[in-house]
């Protein structure tokens, strides 16, 4: 059984459980990834998220160490960051055999590094601007409690993930951006990072042909979103045509 396969109460145990891990350090990190794109589009966003991604500046990443490890998290060093960690208990019954050794799998994580995130094996890199967020509200799946974070703009998030390796989570995650973004600004947020652009041209090919199949999990899930998947593709062309050719006119 795949993770996006649990049963609706298991994914919403497991997203709180992560969002209580969030809010131990929501005042000290800008918060990226998954949860940033839930914090951005809300209710559109229907993939699972577990893991906590975030940027924070070098001289406080001691601190934020020190409450993730207080609060029982194992630190992992990386050549990125540090990865903390915790297997996942479910605070929910689970009956099913084939759910319980799926769950025995999953791990909760928060991982951390330097606004500068570098992409493996590749001379590319795309910056954060640490001062250059929005405070945005993410809701316990009990309704009862929100968690306040900080992530970065639409555009800045777009940027970041059309960069990224197009797989199912990033290529759904890229839709649900664009549907609000300005996508001159987006552009313009690609070409302010390195080399990034490089990485967004390489693979805006395979992320074009994900969305094209109607059978693919990320293009379900963005028509479930309520995203024009035609329009998607047709932003996605605008970004690479003037990626190619320049700024756009």
């Amino acid at each position: 059984m795949d993770f996006h396969e649990l049963p609706i109460e298991v994914e919403h145990d497991v997203e709180d459980q992560s969002l209580s891990i969030l809010e131990i350090v929501k005042d000290d990190i800008v918060v990226i990834g998954g949860w940033a794109v839930r914090a951005l589009v809300g209710e559109a966003h229907l993939r699972l998220t577990w893991d906590v991604d975030g940027v924070v500046a070098e001289e406080n990443i001691e601190s934020v160490e020190s409450k993730l490890i207080g609060a029982g998290l194992e630190p992992l060093v990386q050549d990125w960051g540090i990865q903390f960690h915790h297997r996942y208990a479910p605070g929910v019954e689970i009956r099913d055999d084939e759910v319980r050794e799926t769950v025995d799998r999953l791990e909760l994580r928060i991982e951390l590094s330097e606004p500068r995130i570098r992409e493996p094996d590749a001379p590319h890199f795309f910056e954060f601007d640490l001062a250059e967020f929005l405070t945005k509200e993410i809701r316990h799946h009990d309704g009862s409690s929100r968690v306040l974070v900080n992530v970065p703009p639409h555009e800045t998030m777009a940027a970041n993930k059309l960069g990224l390796p197009a797989d199912s989570k990033n290529n759904f995650d890229v839709a649900v951006l664009l549907e609000s973004a300005d996508l001159d600004k987006v552009i313009e947020s690609i070409r302010a990072s390195d080399a990034w652009y490089e990485l967004v041209l390489k693979r805006t090919t395979k992320r074009k042909g994900r969305m094209k199949d109607f059978e693919s999990w990320e293009s379900f899930l963005a028509r479930d979103a309520g995203v024009d998947v035609r329009e998607l593709l047709r932003k996605l062309e605008y970004i690479e045509r003037a990626l190619q050719q320049g700024n756009p006119t």
